[in-house]
């Protein structure tokens, strides 16, 4: 089982190299927003990466991506109804987009009958297509539908780690916007205990400085992140650090982590590297 971040990895490679599956089945996590992630990477504009800035992005983050179909539980199932719905979808060539994504969330409640009538798309997919399933339950999902799709394991643990690291980046910006020595010092510890998961609390730290430069600069929260891993997360965080941190400060944050991480990939002393960067913040 390949964990969190080789599985995005695996399938960022499909999208760049244009070897998507038309079917998956994410195995062990129901995260609608790390599906929509995917998509997102899937219709970008900008080289598939998920920009947030494409016309495409934009629309994914509210929600109005024609080339986008999520299907939900309508109560305790899903129903045979929004199975057709998504039929009508699938075949009408994508507007957009050279790809057309449909997510359904907490597949194992489609009923055996809408199951039954995906078939008829998994056997003869069109070449633009690609539908995501999200299940803990997979065992309860027609092998006739598993056998069709590629099927990635996930561990849950995984999501709950990145939740938390997503977390550990909202204090961090806490302790810096309040000028909180002791705090920010404290963060030495916390990098040295796992150094691979210091990098990804760093870019953490980038992409929500990233979203409140954007939320204080226009006060439109449309414009930011709807990700799982996302200062969204906390509102009440990212009002006050908007009132708090001034632009400069925040470029100075996002510029200091930047120097940090080239130091780190060029073999420069981690520690070192690591206490400087602390230090700046709380000098600066």
């Amino acid at each position: 089982m390949m964990d969190y971040a080789a599985q995005m990895a695996f399938l960022e490679k499909a999208i760049q190299t244009g070897h998507l599956s038309h079917g998956y089945i994410f195995s062990g996590t129901e995260s609608l927003a790390f599906a929509v992630t995917i998509a997102k990477k899937i219709l970008c504009k900008q080289e598939h990466i998920g920009c947030d800035s494409c016309s495409s992005c934009l629309k994914i983050n509210t929600g109005n991506h024609p080339d986008l179909f999520i299907i939900e539980p309508d109560g305790a199932s899903i129903k045979n109804a929004q199975i057709e719905a998504f039929q009508r979808f699938t075949f009408i060539r994508p507007f957009e987009s050279d790809y057309k994504v449909a997510i359904v969330s907490q597949a194992h409640l489609m009923t055996e009958h809408a199951q039954n009538r995906l078939l008829k798309v998994l056997e003869e997919p069109p070449g633009y297509m690609c539908l995501i399933f999200l299940t803990k339950q997979p065992e309860r999902l027609l092998s006739t539908v598993v056998s069709r799709c590629q099927v990635l394991l996930f561990e849950e643990a995984e999501f709950q780690e990145e939740e938390a690291i997503a977390e550990q980046a909202v204090h961090f910006m806490k302790s810096v916007a309040e000028r909180d020595a002791g705090r920010i010092l404290e963060f030495a510890a916390y990098a040295k205990q796992d150094k691979a998961r210091f990098d990804r609390f760093l870019n953490q730290v980038m992409l929500s400085a990233r979203d409140l430069m954007i939320f204080k600069e226009t006060g439109n929260i449309q414009l930011i992140h709807h990700e799982k891993f996302s200062i969204l997360e906390e509102r009440g965080a990212l009002e006050h650090l908007s009132k708090v941190l001034t632009l400069k400060e925040i470029l100075q944050l996002i510029e200091m982590i930047d120097d940090t991480q080239r130091k780190i990939r060029n073999n420069m002393n981690f520690d070192l590297s690591v206490d400087s960067m602390l230090l700046r913040c709380v000098k600066e």
